[in-house]
């Protein structure tokens, strides 16, 4: 699904005040062929620090052999991780919401020699991503996981994050349509910085802090509804600790669920085998995962408690980087009791999901891996 957001990430291009969603083939001529630094393999387009709004860069590799390259900070991505021969890799860093410098550690690896190259972000406003826009989206809303956003006045985009090892790391983020009560999608990662630590199952349900009591649903909007508050992002995808565990209790992460047969069967199955694929042991390696259920009119069976809607469908948006290839596959499964649990059969494309749906997934992409990757999915690339 292409929109107005998939022109602006292919046109806007400023040195070194990048976009995320640009792709090589995007970088000005001039720059790929910059000279500068020619006695070094490895080299940065950068004379100053980074700004603290999301920001991008290129990374200069001049060499005939073949490379890798690491990155020790979550908010630092490059578009790809490993290659041969010369490249011009786009790298970039998201809003940096703390009041603090930070700096991130790339380190490039030729032939077994190690050349460490380091970046800093100036400081900027404590808080959580600045203002966000359809058309300019920015913050965590430029990650990959994150669809492209409906917006306006009655949607929010919100991110919850907790500190892990000393660093910032994203639990989910999702876009809550105020007017039904529900989010449209909820989004997060698996990757080595999201270890299985085994936090366990902290049964905290609460209201989510983020959204205006207004708009909130509670645990008495399913008593007595027949359904079961079901999690989006599960508490088995969240459990290198423990408050990121508590955090997929915010009933904002929760939508009604037919208990047997749904939620305790086909939907439990695919969140495992989702979990397993989410098993990184490769720092590099990315696994993107977008889950929600229906909420657009001809898409609800019934709504309960104050006015919350009971989606008629749920689905999923998988994306894989793993040694620097993408695969994608979604899932569409009808909100019923079901006798059995092989979710394998209700596989599609993302651009099938998305047609179904209306949510652009992905959206973040550079167009030309967008366009390949959500066009089919193949059934082999996936363990099953």
């Amino acid at each position: 699904m292409k929109n107005s957001l998939h022109f602006f990430k292919a046109t806007l291009f400023v040195l070194v005040a990048l976009f995320t969603s640009c792709s090589e083939r995007d970088i000005p001529e001039e720059l790929l062929n910059n000279e500068q630094n020619t006695s070094q393999p490895v080299y940065l387009d950068l004379k100053e620090n980074l700004p603290a709004d999301n920001a991008g860069f290129l990374l200069h590799i001049r060499t005939e052999q073949s490379w890798t390259i690491e990155v020790d900070q979550d908010w630092c991505t490059l578009l790809r991780y490993s290659g041969n021969g010369n490249a011009s890799v786009m790298g970039s860093v998201s809003k940096n919401t703390t009041d603090q410098m930070r700096s991130a550690l790339i380190t490039v690896r030729i032939a077994g020699i190690s050349y460490p190259l380091t970046i800093q972000q100036n400081a900027g406003e404590e808080g959580e991503g600045g203002s966000t826009t359809p058309e300019n989206p920015n913050g965590y809303a430029k990650r990959i996981e994150v669809p492209a956003l409906k917006g306006g006045d009655m949607n929010l985009f919100i991110t919850h994050t907790t500190q892990y090892n000393g660093k910032e790391v994203i639990t989910y983020s999702y876009e809550w349509d105020c007017a039904k009560k529900h989010s449209r999608w909820v989004a997060f990662t698996f990757s080595t910085a999201t270890p299985d630590n085994d936090a366990g199952r902290n049964d905290s349900f609460r209201d989510d802090p983020k959204i205006p009591s207004q708009y909130q649903t509670h645990d008495s909007d399913y008593k007595g509804s027949g359904y079961s508050r079901g999690h989006l992002c599960a508490s088995s995808d969240r459990q290198y600790s423990i408050e990121a565990n508590k955090q997929t209790f915010y009933f904002s992460n929760m939508s009604p669920q037919i208990q047997n047969g749904f939620n305790g069967g086909i939907w439990q199955s695919l969140e495992q085998k989702v979990q397993q694929w989410g098993n990184i042991s490769v720092s590099s390696d990315t696994l993107y995962v977008v889950k929600g259920g229906t909420i657009q009119d001809n898409q609800i069976i019934e709504y309960i408690g104050n006015n919350v809607p009971v989606p008629k469908y749920y689905f999923m948006a998988i994306l894989s980087l793993k040694g620097g290839s993408y695969q994608a596959i979604g899932f569409w499964l009808e909100h019923k009791a079901y006798s059995n649990n092989n979710y394998k059969q209700y596989a599609l494309s993302i651009d099938d999901l998305e047609q179904k749906t209306g949510i652009d997934f992905f959206a973040n992409l550079p167009d030309n891996i967008e366009t390949t990757v959500e066009s089919k999915y193949t059934e082999s690339a996936w363990s099953w």
